[in-house]
């Protein structure tokens, strides 16, 4: 019968022949070696858990995530509707040939610009939920950073979840 070999981590030690009277041949050389693989396994496996962790919690961000596009969509789609709605009409109709804002006959002041915030907001929302799905992910605040113009420090302060 050949003699085998220890299944330490960088143990080559042979092991002594199996014993005549039966029973599970020895795997390790000493507790050491077992206690060193038990170790082994037991990191694995926390390393294989927070990975399994981080995939879910990433496909939730994702999930926001394209939720909040479709949201920023939605706004883009809305204001271009009433553009091309505004461009049918004649125009001393258009908003641009206001004189003045009358909030009470419905001419509320810098219609463009108040039309535009909706976009701006679900676009900052995006960008802050595209935020979270990154580091979620376990991308560094350089790399966002980097991403967003502006220094790791910044980018942490902006969006770091805890000030929110």
């Amino acid at each position: 019968m050949a003699r085998r070999r220890c299944r330490g981590p960088n143990c080559y030690k042979l092991l002594p022949e199996a014993s005549t009277r039966g029973g599970r041949p020895q795997m390790y050389c000493s507790e050491r070696c077992r206690a060193r693989v038990r170790r082994s396994h037991e990191w694995y496996v926390r390393r294989v858990e927070t990975k399994e962790a981080r995939a879910d919690a990433t496909a939730e961000e994702r999930h926001r995530l394209r939720s909040a596009v479709y949201a920023v969509a939605r706004e883009a789609r809305r204001l271009a509707a009433a553009l091309d709605a505004e461009a049918a009409k004649p125009e001393y109709d258009q908003p641009a040939w206001w004189d003045r804002a009358r909030p009470e006959s419905g001419r509320p002041g810098a219609p463009y610009t108040r039309a535009a915030l909706g976009l701006l907001e679900a676009a900052q929302e995006a960008v802050a939920i595209a935020v979270t799905a990154d580091r979620t992910a376990g991308r560094p605040w350089a790399e966002i950073g980097e991403a967003l113009g502006v220094s790791a420090d910044t980018a942490a302060r902006r969006y770091r979840p805890g000030d929110r």
